[in-house]
């Protein structure tokens, strides 16, 4: 029995000989019982040992894998973020180029447009009647929606809004020649006729021709002729009614808006421009043409369309011109010139400008309503639809 106690001691001191010595076998019988138990022992912690690296590295990987896991699907919804975002963006920006499209167009607001920018993305604009106002003009809501077809085939939609006017680009003209600041001529030749001289049947103007119009709108006592009768005739031929303020005011056309805030989109600005050579020019095409400063015309100038100069106008020879004629200050005429149209001078003075009185001279001046040719004119400059400002919005 003692000896049996005393194994673990022995068994220790043993140990310790080994280590001290170095000795590689035991010296007894008894030893080698104590080496077994010591290895055996030993054995079983490094079993134990294994074990619980094993259950640790088990837990380990688990925490891992799904760290991991964690990872793809946020990466996997960040790129997805990132492409319903990207799409969006294109969408929207392409809903707004197709609103600016539309309201470009020569489109009157009656029928909605389409507009497929490529194999991904498709436009809808859907105009909708608000309400008719004065002057035959229509207020509309103009909605332009994008569908943008994603790779994994989704959509992203985008809309954006704006309420427009469409008018025909007519001009309530109230005369054949309208001079806000005073009107002079010499003897009793020529002709100034507010009697429309439009033909009857163009399918471009069905409403022509129309109701006379004064022959000379001018402001009290604006009319000063020397010599003769006077020449104007029509509804009534001279029409002295109101102050230039006032007859301006009444035509309803934004000249500050003309010369200040791009209202008009002119084809040719002088300068820089040169001006056109109607002979090129397709028959069907009224140029507006803008003159920034004063400008002196001869026949060979001759053409049509919209001429609008900011200042002053000088007429030569048998300068011709089919359509609207508009400037700011007054109008000088040296010759034998026909205008069929309209001819408004003084529209400076709704700037507030001291404009001096329109002088057309004496000889066989021809100045002629017609309805037909002012409207083709002043279509090309001022019909079509123009936004309302600050009516511009995103729709949800």
């Amino acid at each position: 029995m003692a000896d049996r106690v005393s194994w673990p001691f022995r068994c220790t001191q043993f140990c310790a000989e080994v280590r001290r010595t170095g000795a590689e076998e035991p010296a007894s019988m008894g030893d080698a019982m104590c080496v077994k138990r010591i290895v055996s022992s030993a054995g079983r912690a490094v079993n134990e040992e294994r074990g619980a690296a094993l259950v640790i590295v088990l837990i380990a990987l688990v925490g891992l894998t799904a760290l991991a896991a964690a990872g793809m699907v946020t990466t996997g919804s960040d790129l997805q973020i990132a492409e319903n975002m990207d799409s969006s963006t294109r969408a929207f920006f392409a809903a707004d180029a197709g609103l600016k499209t539309y309201m470009g167009s020569n489109s009157d607001g009656t029928s909605g447009a389409t507009y497929v920018n490529d194999s991904l993305t498709t436009v809808t604009v859907t105009p909708v009647k608000l309400t008719e106002i004065e002057g035959g003009r229509v207020l509309y809501r103009i909605t332009s929606t994008a569908t943008y077809i994603q790779a994994l085939g989704d959509t992203a939609r985008r809309s954006t809004s704006q309420v427009a006017i469409f008018s025909d680009g007519s001009i309530l003209v109230p005369a054949s020649f309208t001079s806000a600041a005073g009107f002079i001529k010499n003897g009793d030749s020529g002709i100034i006729s507010g009697q429309d001289w439009a033909t009857a049947g163009n399918p471009k103007c069905p409403n022509s021709p129309k109701t006379a119009v004064a022959g000379v709108k001018v402001p009290p006592a604006g009319y000063a002729q020397s010599g003769g009768d006077p020449v104007p005739d029509g509804d009534p031929p001279i029409d002295e009614g109101q102050t230039g303020q006032e007859m301006l005011e009444s035509m309803g056309l934004d000249w500050d808006g003309v010369v200040n805030g791009g209202l008009i989109g002119p084809d040719f600005t002088i300068p820089p421009d040169s001006w056109p050579n109607f002979a090129t020019l397709p028959a069907d095409e009224w140029p507006v043409i803008y003159v920034d400063g004063n400008i002196s015309l001869s026949p060979s100038n001759t053409g049509r369309g919209t001429l609008i100069v900011r200042d002053n106008l000088t007429m030569n020879g048998s300068f011709n011109w089919d359509g609207a004629i508009l400037v700011g200050g007054y109008i000088t005429s040296n010759g034998y010139q026909t205008v069929e149209g309209a001819t408004v001078a003084g529209l400076n003075i709704l700037l507030g400008e001291t404009v001096a009185a329109t002088d057309i001279g004496n000889g066989n001046k021809v100045f002629k309503y017609d309805s037909c040719k002012l409207k083709q004119a002043t279509q090309a400059a001022f019909g079509g639809l123009s936004e309302v400002p600050g009516t511009w919005s995103e729709t949800f």
